[in-house]
């Protein structure tokens, strides 16, 4: 799974830097770095969800808690017998919410933490979210 975060960060860092190109030094780009934590399996963080939705997969999870801005933490609940899932991504976390984070058969917990690299005439600043 550590390796899988990795792969996604590059995979992110990648895309910024090509998206980035053009940019000069007056307009320089923000660039986000994610780091998942390791997988809470069979609990869940109740309330505080962003939205939820149906995903294919884990990863499509992961891209979607780093595509909203506000995503601290992210539940994967896989429907038994199906082959999709649902993501629920909340603006909370486990430190946050310890009362709300309860046992469920199956479910997948994670908390994201981010780090917004800031450039500003050719100075990189390093702003960290939670």
């Amino acid at each position: 799974m550590k390796q899988l975060n990795m792969y996604l960060l590059m995979f992110l860092m990648f895309s910024l830097t090509a998206i980035a190109q053009g940019s000069n030094r007056l307009s320089e780009p923000d660039f986000k770095a994610a780091n998942f934590a390791k997988a809470i399996e069979d609990r869940k963080l109740n309330g505080s969800v962003l939205r939820d939705f149906e995903v294919a997969s884990e990863i499509s999870c992961q891209f979607e808690c780093i595509s909203e801005e506000r995503c601290l933490s992210y539940n994967f609940l896989p429907i038994h017998g199906k082959e999709i899932s649902i993501c629920q991504l909340s603006d909370s976390d486990r430190f946050i919410s310890g009362v709300n984070f309860t046992k469920e058969d199956g479910a997948i917990y994670r908390g994201i933490q981010v780090t917004i690299l800031r450039y500003f005439d050719g100075v990189c600043l390093s702003e960290r979210n939670f």
